[in-house]
């Protein structure tokens, strides 16, 4: 799963941008329901929330059913109108971007190149397989660099990122091997740019977020003015939520199409032969166009992800989405992420009637 190593130095290495509310957006504002008139157990939901609090790092759990917001708690200070960091949930995000820069023809295909994009960062003696990398392979984390605990850290710590990500040596062929690394999606942050004329932020807010009635708070960029492509929105987690409402409803927003459902589809298939895959209450994972997909007792789900137990966990069969944000003031691998996992499977998931 996603191994990340973000310290301090990746909030401090980076600029923050605020998004401001264009005059001609709405605002989405959940319909309310009780978890009786949805199907689910009150009692259970509670025992949901009375949990949260134990772990004592989840700063809101949300639960949406039917459309309907039917629970809602936050914790540590945290409240309705409180942006929270939500880390690599931003890599799905950013999958809708590239979705909807292809729709709107800005990028050809997956199968574009990328070095198309980057033609002054070509250098004598580059590997000719950088050559080969296509976006598709930016979207499923084939690229062929390494594992980001071990090189991500040192890029982001030059002033430019794009060219240290394209100094790393390619350990595998592009298309390869699945390795996750958040310089990748960096890349698409890009290459929205460099498309569209706007900052992927810019472009989110006209494209994305703001026909969707939300909102991004902040997004952070890299020293070149490039909105960070792997882990820098901040978001209320209400906001959080309508992304994986969105995608539930094959790309629609109140009879709007914000993405196609075409790549809705295509973001949610599956690009791994492996099935036996487990993590915690997660079984048979596997990975899309930066969602990643699997089970949760035994009910198909999509999911956005980010370190620490930042979630937007989504149903189809059951018409569910739970969204939980948690405390991310420590390392990596702090148990915190199963944890938060669990919270579904054990307690949301059984109160379903």
């Amino acid at each position: 799963m996603e191994k990340s190593l973000f310290l301090l130095l990746i909030v401090n290495a980076s600029i923050i941008i605020s998004c401001n509310k264009t005059d001609d957006r709405f605002d989405f504002e959940w319909p309310v329901s009780t978890a009786s008139a949805e199907g689910m157990d009150q009692q259970k939901l509670d025992s949901a929330y009375l949990k949260a609090d134990e772990l004592g790092f989840v700063d809101a759990l949300l639960v949406i059913r039917n459309g309907n917001l039917i629970a809602e708690e936050y914790y540590n200070g945290y409240s309705v109108n409180k942006q929270h960091q939500i880390w690599s949930c931003t890599k799905s995000f950013m999958s809708a971007l590239v979705g909807i820069a292809l729709d709107n023809v800005l990028i050809e295909s997956v199968d574009k190149k990328i070095m198309d994009y980057f033609p002054e960062y070509v250098y004598a003696g580059m590997d000719n397989r950088f050559f080969d990398i296509t976006i598709k392979q930016l979207l499923t984390m084939r690229m062929g660099i390494d594992n980001e605990e071990n090189n991500l850290i040192p890029v982001v710590q030059t002033n430019d990122w794009i060219e240290g990500t394209f100094s790393l040596p390619l350990l595998f062929d592009p298309g390869q091997k699945f390795s996750y690394n958040s310089l990748e999606t960096h890349l698409l942050s890009a290459i929205i740019t460099r498309v569209t004329g706007n900052s992927a932020l810019e472009y989110a807010n006209e494209n994305l977020t703001g026909p969707m009635g939300i909102e991004i708070i902040e997004w952070r960029a890299d020293p070149k003015g490039y909105n960070t492509g792997g882990y820098d929105i901040y978001m209320k987690p209400r906001d959080m939520a309508v992304l994986g409402y969105m995608y539930l409803n094959d790309g629609k927003i109140n009879n709007t199409q914000i993405v196609s459902k075409e790549w809705v589809e295509a973001s949610l298939t599956r690009t791994w032969t492996n099935n036996s895959s487990k993590w915690g209450p997660l079984t048979d994972y596997n990975y899309g166009y930066l969602w990643w997909l699997g089970k949760i007792n035994g009910y198909d789900m999509f999911m956005a992800m980010g370190m620490g137990g930042q979630y937007i966990i989504n149903f189809p069969d059951l018409d569910l989405t739970v969204v939980t944000t948690t405390n991310k003031d420590i390392s990596w691998d702090n148990g915190q992420e199963i944890p938060t996992l669990e919270l579904v499977s054990d307690y949301i998931l059984k109160a379903i009637n």
